[in-house]
């Protein structure tokens, strides 16, 4: 009964490991950033990022997105592979133009962002790392399909070590600051760009269709608006504290977002890479699809226990990591954090919305998404400050899932509905818990307050699981599950 969710929690535990490697480097380096880096210099690098982040979505034009779907689409190996080896091609043709115009589009982006061309150089090589890093994530694209998670592990331990030594020495020894960053992101990608598409067309072979790139075109197109509206909605963030508070607010709420983020980074995407494969793979299978919406609300308490023990330990955190003067986040974590789990839920209702290939609503949710986040920080940055850039990041997920659920049960019907119960069960004991925390321990920072903080967060988890959100059959399946997870090797 528990054999389709036990191969997703299988493949994402080990996804997940890949994932946590891959993006391992943002996280060792985040304490170095906030350590060397000033508030204001932070806000640079924050700034540039995003425009990094829009420029890779109009590169990528949802390839990736819409690979895994147009690859399920060919029944035989050799179609297959004519797949791999012209979405490859075709996001090679697309890096290599990117990077003919990266230090003029450079130039321009530093002066709408900064009031002169200063930062040109900068944003190029922002530019050039964005190029190769499309390849580097259309190949982890590639070896998921195949449920390859110990290769994707590889991959990852590969780029972490790029990363964090290019940066430490750029950065400790060389002093390059904000140019060090993106110097190193530029290299480490470069070199793993060329070396996993060696791989990958030595293994497929060099062919080339443009009937099927048409299709991933016109299938991923939509993912662009939608996700350029997302990274649109990070700018406009960014811009409105930096035309109402400065730079060095920007860099302060920025490095709360990054903490935030990381519970995407680690958790929500890496649950995605193998439940969204597995929930198209299933298709109508009516067993499966069951064991599907049981490991999902797992994931939620799972997401819902991070989010929780990193608002409760922020404190801590920021003292081991940071400098004082980003002390000022503080009070914003847990709307930044639960702004991060609504995220995750909304994901239930758009896998469904691409798995009926229902995509073309997806931009229109973005943009709703982006007024009233945009709206909301409008009126609220000036007498709540950086907390009125946490309620609009709140506000802007709250929207979103909200028309993205009503959008998936009026255009899928077939596709499973997602529970409100469920995920208020599991939300009320996460915000009890918090306001516990809060009330007991503040913001001090003490090793026994710590420890208990990580005990309330266990608590959680527990009542979540014996809570109304699982029956006793989900908890059996649960315990089988974990038997067979800890009895068997993990295979590669």
């Amino acid at each position: 009964m528990a054999v389709e969710a036990g191969t997703i929690i299988k493949h994402g535990w080990m996804f997940m490991v890949a994932n946590v490697v891959n993006r391992a480097a943002g996280l060792l380096l985040l304490p170095l950033y906030a350590k060397v880096l000033s508030p204001a210099e932070f806000g640079v690098y924050a700034l540039i990022s995003v425009v990094g982040d829009i420029v890779a979505v109009m590169l990528m034009i949802g390839m990736i997105n819409a690979f895994t779907v147009v690859y399920f689409e060919h029944p035989d190996d050799r179609g297959r592979s004519r797949v791999v080896s012209t979405t490859m091609i075709g996001l090679w043709a697309a890096s290599l133009a990117l990077l003919a115009v990266a230090l003029p589009a450079g130039w321009g982006a530093s002066d709408l962002l900064f009031g002169g061309s200063d930062q040109g150089p900068i944003i190029a090589y922002a530019f050039a790392g964005i190029a190769f890093s499309a390849v580097f994530e259309l190949a982890l694209a590639y070896y998921r399909v195949h449920k390859r998670s110990g290769t994707c592990l590889l991959i990852s331990v590969g780029k972490a070590v790029g990363l964090i030594g290019l940066n430490l020495s750029f950065l400790l020894v060389m002093d390059l600051g904000v140019t060090g960053i993106f110097l190193a992101n530029a290299i480490t990608f470069v070199g793993l760009g060329i070396a996993l598409t060696v791989a990958i067309l030595g293994a497929n072979g060099v062919g080339f269709s443009f009937g099927i790139l048409k299709r991933v075109t016109v299938l991923g197109l939509p993912f662009m608006p939608q996700t350029m509206l997302d990274m649109g909605n990070q700018f406009a963030m960014r811009y409105l504290v930096n035309l109402l508070m400065g730079v060095a607010a920007v860099g302060v709420l920025s490095f709360g977002l990054r903490l935030a983020t990381m519970l995407y980074m680690f958790l929500t995407a890496s649950f995605l890479q193998i439940w969204s494969v597995s929930r198209i793979e299933a298709q109508d299978n009516t067993a499966g699809r069951g064991q599907s919406e049981f490991v999902f609300y797992l994931f939620v308490v799972l997401l819902s226990a991070a989010a929780l023990g990193m608002a409760l330990t922020a404190p801590e955190v920021l003292w081991l990591i940071a400098s004082s003067e980003y002390d000022t986040v503080l009070p914003c974590m847990p709307l930044l954090v639960l702004a991060y789990v609504v995220h995750g839920v909304r994901m239930h209702a758009e896998v469904g919305l691409v798995k009926t290939k229902k995509v073309g609503v997806l931009p229109a949710i973005s943009l709703g998404g982006l007024a009233i986040g945009t709206l909301i920080m409008a009126v609220t940055l000036g007498p709540l400050g950086l907390m009125g850039g946490a309620i609009g990041v709140l506000g802007r997920e709250l929207v979103m899932l909200g028309a993205t659920e009503v959008l998936c049960r009026r255009l899928s019907p077939n596709e499973p509905p997602l529970s409100a119960l469920r995920v208020t069960g599991i939300l009320a004991p996460a915000a009890i818990a918090y306001l516990a925390g809060l009330a007991l321990f503040g913001f001090e920072v003490n090793p026994t307050f710590a420890a208990a903080k990580v005990g309330l967060t266990m608590l959680f988890a527990v009542a979540a699981l014996f809570g109304p959100s699982f029956g006793k059959a989900d908890r059996t399946m649960l315990f089988r599950m974990t038997a067979r997870f800890l009895r068997r090797p993990q295979a590669a």
